[in-house]
């Protein structure tokens, strides 16, 4: 997959989840809706950067699956609920 492809899947899971106006979503480059998606919420560190997450986005069948990847290569890992 390439960058292009993932910035448009994230977009269209942000119209469906239908959270954000289309016009915001829309606002943002390719490179700040995959951040977006990368980036923790309760710390604001990337869980994967650099390398990894080209990696990531290279190795990727689908947005599923560049969540796969991210998971598995990432530095940081997401607080978790206790």
């Amino acid at each position: 997959m390439n960058k292009r492809e993932l910035a448009r899947r994230l977009r269209q899971r942000q119209y469906d989840h239908g959270e954000v106006s289309r016009s915001l979503i829309d606002a943002l480059s390719d490179d700040e809706i995959i951040d977006s998606y990368v980036t923790c919420s309760c710390c604001g560190e990337k869980q994967v950067e650099g390398p990894r997450l080209a990696l990531a986005i290279a190795a990727a069948a689908d947005d599923d699956d560049f969540f796969e990847l991210c998971s598995r290569l990432a530095a940081h890992r997401p607080h978790r609920e206790s």
